[in-house]
């Protein structure tokens, strides 16, 4: 007889019999330890790789900014459509026009993030920083956490030198000592007066920075001729019931206006360019480039997890349809479905209750991993991490999956006659087949599901493939380099920077094992080069082409010698070349191939900017070389690229540093650091590699996703392969006398295998069939992601329907030769 506790239609009464449910469970599960031990891993990895995905996505794209009322935030930036570049940042004298002229805005800032070298001469450090105007504060909404922030007053050129500290750097560096205010800090080469502590709500604006210095510039730099210049970034806080898309469309009518009172030529450069200003919300703006990619992977690990459901769920109804005679005798004793029912509901939550807990575990480890790569994808924002709501999330996730995942086998004993199964000897043969009709449905739907994830993972292999087999345009092996920071004293003057330039050359010169060098300002792969407008003195394009750009590489002689880069027309770069008074470029194919597609490049002239009123004052080409895609090979502006030799009298900054050499770089690398530390104790080295590795780090982030993506597909094969191969065991059980009959009547061990073989096959097959339809409509969705693979790529279609196949058959195989090897006196006896 039914507890009387079961009956009892209170909230006591129902808890009560809920907890006896719930201990009625934990036995079964321990008594069933394979089933549980398996379900509880399929939950853990599925429940545990959603959590840690959806944190990531959490915590770049849906989770505001912490500031009052961020949506009010936005960026405002110039784009040239017409010359490919659809995001460029802006500069002081749109800042002073927006200033003055916009009415849409409380306040607008400049933001500009950069490295400074932090410390004494002898020993210092690089470390990430900021320079912004006084706005940036109060457009974020941000009180000091200690003493003051900059002021306007401040961001003129000549005032006092004063730096604000991040809440981070204070506390690692200062050990949140409050008498830290007022002391003093070295940057570059000047000393910096603290004067303010910002709170940590400020790294939640960049991540990277440890100190923000005031913006300064000089008068040349208000010049509105410099309006098409870029390097800084620009924000504004919208005034209060102002909308985006109104502050776009004034920006927009801003730029027109100064357009048609430019001159001629500026006003030609624009019209060519596609020059325009935009407006857009701030966070829109920074999770843009990633979107695709964070969406792919929460689809991605959502298929995982349905995969997983489906095979949890055909364990459970497995289980369910075991234990018909153990429900038919409670049923029999008075037990109502709704109670039978509350059991197994609560047996599901019990499984995926404790799959979530070791779910959450494993996201913590994963999360430690994206983060990593999540940082180079938006290294401006904080590492994802399992706050309240993602937990939250977590919680949800397993109530909804453990009713899902219950519900299915409380269906089928629902319709299930259980008293028919008292009265008779054994399971109903319908009972079985509807067991059996069902889980097949599920290996189907799993088995698509498979086939389209592990298609968007194969497009993803294939074109990292392709991207890593372009040719480089250069030789990087044999090649080492290095970053240098030149102190002030070598460039203070050009004859001290000549005169330092030609002691470091020296010096190199003198390390055993080189046999050329070259320095540059940028290092190939690594991007961030900046796009200039030129003229042609005769110009060959079409009325109504673009405004011609190029992306300008600045070198010194011997380079193309160094990196092996192929001259394939007239010559590079000789020291003779650095005289100013010559003025000369070298080119690339790409810009050949455009600007001179009729004849050779080598002889033409060209000038950055408008035209030059003297005929000597057009530079000249005086050498083609094979193509380099230094911004990356995914760089899709297709502008071209341009060498320019850097001059005497040059004074920059820093350098990078190239070596052939026929010694390892792990070998040279330290002679390299002692032999300029032997020139200048004050020189700072850093991002010292060999140029392969260098190179071979620009496909991080395009690995990183594929790796991720091709996780879930390897999880998701394996769940599908489990799937099959728990549908087929199962069959084999509930036609154990079936098969023995056809053995008995002298069905051979290989008819048998063939049979189920057949069975398993063609279920694969069936959801092959479906995932190829899906994986056809869902793969134009990663266009963006591809390179040189077209979404509907036949080749990796057909590789990964035969693998899944393949996987189906070794998974039909082990339940075939089981079946094979049933004696039919055995089997005939037992039933």
């Amino acid at each position: 007889m039914p507890s009387p506790r079961d009956d009892d239609p209170s909230f006591a009464g129902f808890m009560t019999g809920a907890t006896g449910d719930l201990r009625h469970a934990t036995r079964l599960l321990w008594k069933t330890k394979g089933i549980t031990a398996t379900t509880l891993l399929t939950l853990a990895l599925c429940i545990g790789a959603t959590t840690a995905i959806f944190s990531s996505v959490y915590a770049l794209m849906l989770k505001p900014l912490p500031f009052s009322e961020p949506e009010r935030i936005v960026e405002l930036y110039t784009s040239a459509a017409k010359a490919g570049l659809n995001k460029m940042p802006a500069n002081v004298p749109i800042y002073l026009d927006y200033g003055k002229n916009a009415t849409s805005y409380e306040l607008i800032a400049l933001w500009s993030f950069g490295q400074q070298m932090v410390g004494e001469e002898q020993n210092p450090v690089r470390l990430d920083m900021a320079r912004a105007t006084a706005e940036i504060f109060p457009l974020l909404r941000i009180q000091p956490l200690l003493g003051a922030f900059f002021t306007q007053e401040q961001n003129k050129p000549g005032a006092d030198k004063v730096v604000v500290l991040t809440q981070t750097y204070w506390r690692t560096h200062h050990a949140e000592y409050p008498e830290v205010i007022g002391k003093e800090m070295r940057i570059g080469n000047e000393n910096f007066r603290i004067i303010g502590v910002a709170p940590r709500v400020l790294e939640a604006w960049d991540a990277r920075i440890n100190f923000v210095i005031p913006l300064s510039w000089p008068p040349e730099q208000e010049n509105p001729q410099g309006r098409y210049g870029v390097g800084l970034q620009l924000f504004g806080r919208l005034k209060p019931g102002i909308a985006a898309g109104s502050a776009d469309a004034e920006a927009k009518t801003i730029e027109q206006r100064y357009v048609e009172a430019s001159p001629p030529q500026t006003k030609a450069f624009a019209e060519r360019s596609g020059m325009t200003m935009n407006v857009g919300g701030v966070q829109d703006q920074r999770v843009k480039p990633v979107r695709t990619t964070l969406l792919m992977l929460q689809g991605g690990v959502a298929f995982v997890l349905l995969i997983g459901c489906m095979n949890v769920a055909n364990l459970l109804l497995v289980r369910a349809n075991a234990r018909q005679s153990e429900l038919a005798i409670r049923s029999a004793l008075g037990a109502g479905r709704s109670l039978i029912a509350r059991q197994l509901i609560l047996e599901s939550l019990l499984l995926t209750t404790l799959g979530a807990v070791l779910g959450i575990g494993l996201a913590w480890g994963a999360l430690r991993a994206s983060n990593f790569y999540l940082a180079k994808m938006m290294p401006q924002s904080l590492p994802a991490a399992l706050d309240w709501r993602v937990l939250g999330f977590a919680a949800g996730l397993t109530v909804v999956i453990g009713a899902l995942i219950g519900l299915i086998p409380v269906f089928h004993i629902l319709r299930t006659n259980l008293a028919e199964i008292i009265q008779s000897s054994s399971r109903s043969a319908s009972s079985g087949r509807g067991v059996r009709a069902l889980s097949s449905i599920l290996v189907v739907v799993q088995v698509a599901v498979a086939l389209m994830l592990l298609t968007g993972a194969g497009l993803l292999i294939h074109s990292f493939a392709k991207a890593i087999a372009v040719h480089p345009g250069f030789d990087p092996q044999g090649v080492v380099t290095a970053r240098i920071i030149i102190p002030q004293a070598h460039r203070a003057t050009a004859e001290s920077a000549d005169r330092f330039q030609e002691l470091l050359r020296q010096a190199l010169r003198e390390i055993p094992g080189v046999t050329s060098l070259a320095l540059s300002g940028s290092t190939p792969f690594q991007g961030g080069l900046p796009i200039n407008a030129f003229t042609l003195e005769q110009d060959t394009l079409p009325p109504g082409s673009p405004q011609p750009g190029a992306f300008r590489v600045q070198v010194t002689p011997g380079y193309a010698e160094t990196l092996g880069l192929k001259v394939v027309e007239g010559r590079f770069y000789e020291e003779a070349d650095r005289d100013p008074k010559r003025r000369h470029f070298v080119v690339d194919e790409s810009f050949a191939r455009k600007f001179f597609p009729n004849g050779s490049a080598v002889g033409g002239r060209f000038a950055f900017g408008p035209r030059p009123e003297k005929p000597e004052d057009w530079p000249t080409i005086i050498g083609v070389v094979k193509d380099i895609p230094h911004n990356g090979v995914e760089e899709k502006s297709g502008n071209p690229f341009i060498y320019q030799v850097v001059p005497q009298g040059a004074r920059p900054g820093g350098a990078t540093v190239f070596l052939r050499t026929s010694r390892p770089a792990e070998e040279l690398i330290p002679i390299l650091r002692a032999k300029l530390k032997a020139l200048d104790p004050t020189i700072f080295v850093y991002e010292a590699n060999s140029l392969a590795k260098v190179v071979g780090s620009s496909f991080d982030n395009r690995r990183a996703v594929m790796l991720l993506l091709a996780a879930f597909a390897g999880l998701a094969l394996f769940l599908s392969a489990l799937g099959i191969y728990g549908v087929l065991a199962y069959d084999v059980g509930q036609r154990t006398r079936e098969i023995g009959v056809r053995g008995a009547i002298g069905a051979s061990q290989g008819q048998i295998i063939g049979l189920i073989l057949q069975q398993g096959l063609g279920k694969a097959a069936l959801g092959v069939g479906i995932g190829l339809v899906g994986a056809f409509l869902l793969s134009r969705y990663m266009t963006s992601l591809l390179f040189g693979v077209k979404p509907t790529e036949p080749v990796v279609y057909a590789v990964v329907a035969l693998v899944l196949l393949l996987v189906a058959l070794l998974a039909s195989y082990l339940p075939a030769r089981r079946a094979a090897k049933i004696d039919p006196l055995v089997a005939l006896r037992d039933e």
